[in-house]
């Protein structure tokens, strides 16, 4: 299957030219609490544990499939509470390879593979739509997509991370198929070579972004409503699943693209998951202010480790701080927040999801006309689908904030 979506809408969006894979050699990651949906953080350490990879950090208190593993061998150095008794993240400086051994089931089937990927730290991989949660290890998706292609700005080609890493790829996915009563889609780029397990159905898309989101996949291959549920993963996640399946251990690196136009020299890196980020751009980083981000230009965000999911690392121009205002427009942007007038124009509609009137969606979740807002796809969408109409609005509106509203409330309804 080919589908071909809009094409590009501004420099961003050439794909950065990467070379070999570089490993660099990082002291400290770190594990960030928002990176688990409506986590309630249990911890099973304290400051100075000593702790292999693989090993028990912290459990959901509701939920205790949700799991979090320490992603490589060392010291838990830092733990920095959040509001709610919540983590904010917790910090691990790595010291050596030490890393649990998990027994593999065999014959593989669908309770030994849910329990064996709680266990080991990778169900929170999994996300559902809609509502973008953890799915529960009692449920049974619809559809299960591995999303193998990404057309986020500067991202990396995942088949040029997939290549060398074929055999861990073909078995992760191919067991993945034991989690869906439906269909297991691998959707990939037009022309790419992966490889695709007997039982797995290949979807090629083309085009610039979203093209590469799993909010355009679903919405062509398996649209969801007020009542179906699919699931959903990354694929060096499904990666990791074949490692520990082959190897019986967690698999403790992470390849990240590094590139942006702070650097004269896009870079793919071999690192570990959470990488302190300031550690893995030190060599490359200009004289000149920077501002580094976890995830692409359109929809990551800075913080000092790489997040849960993200796949590339941006270096951006640092934006020259704004003139000091005085205190009449300070009011006056006080008093208009959160109702900046949309202004439609041809970029929302090029931006905007497949399937999405971008004004009248736009406006509805603005507002919080909640049964408008699903009326048009909001059960389809999560904050990334609508992180490139932020992006080409001009007033730069937080619309993945306001669809999280619209979800939360809909999601209260069930």
């Amino acid at each position: 299957m080919k589908i071909r979506i809009a094409g590009r809408l501004n420099y961003w969006f050439d794909f950065a030219h990467y070379g070999q894979e570089t490993r660099i050699a990082i002291s400290t990651c770190g594990i960030q609490g928002g990176d688990v949906p409506r986590l309630r953080p249990a911890l099973h350490i304290t400051e100075g544990t000593s702790v292999a990879a693989g090993d028990l950090l912290i459990t959901d208190r509701i939920r205790p499939e949700i799991r979090i593993v320490a992603p490589v061998g060392g010291i838990v150095r830092q733990i920095v509470r959040g509001a709610r008794r919540g983590v904010d993240r917790l910090v691990l400086a790595m010291e050596d390879d030490a890393k649990r051994r998990f027994n593999i089931p065999d014959p593989l089937d669908r309770p030994s593979l849910v329990a064996l990927m709680i266990e080991a730290g990778i169900w929170p991989s999994l996300r559902t739509r809609p509502f973008e949660n953890v799915p529960r290890s009692d449920q049974k998706p619809d559809a299960l997509f591995i999303t193998a292609i990404d057309t986020r700005p500067l991202a990396p080609d995942p088949a040029a991370v997939i290549a060398p890493r074929r055999e861990w790829f073909d078995r992760g996915a191919s067991a993945l198929r034991h989690l869906s009563t439906g269909r297991t889609y691998l959707c990939h780029a037009a022309g790419a070579s992966l490889p695709t397990p007997e039982g797995v159905t290949a979807a090629a898309f083309s085009g610039a972004h979203p093209a590469g989101l799993v909010g355009t996949h679903i919405h062509y291959l398996h649209p969801v409503g007020a009542r179906g549920q699919v699931w959903h993963i990354g694929y060096q996640d499904v990666i990791a699943l074949g490692h520990l399946l082959a190897k019986g251990t967690i698999w403790t690196r992470r390849i990240v693209g590094v590139a942006g136009d702070g650097i004269n020299q896009p870079m793919l890196v071999e690192t570990v998951p959470g990488a302190d980020i300031h550690e893995l751009t030190r060599s490359v980083l200009p004289a000149a202010a920077v501002r580094l981000m976890s995830g692409s230009p359109i929809d990551g965000r800075i913080g000092r480790y790489l997040a849960r999911g993200d796949v590339q690392v941006s270096v951006l121009r640092h934006a020259p701080v704004p003139e000091r205002r005085g205190l009449t427009t300070r009011a006056a942007d006080w008093l208009m927040r959160g109702n900046y007038a949309i202004v439609p124009n041809a970029l929302h509609e090029r931006a905007a999801p497949p399937g999405v009137l971008a004004i009248p969606f736009l406006r509805a979740i603005s507002v919080g006309d909640v049964e408008t807002a699903r009326r048009l796809g909001a059960l389809e969408l999560a904050e990334d689908d609508l992180a490139l109409l932020g992006h080409v609005d001009c007033r730069g509106g937080d619309y993945g904030r306001m669809l999280r509203q619209v979800l939360d409330h809909l999601e209260a309804e069930r």
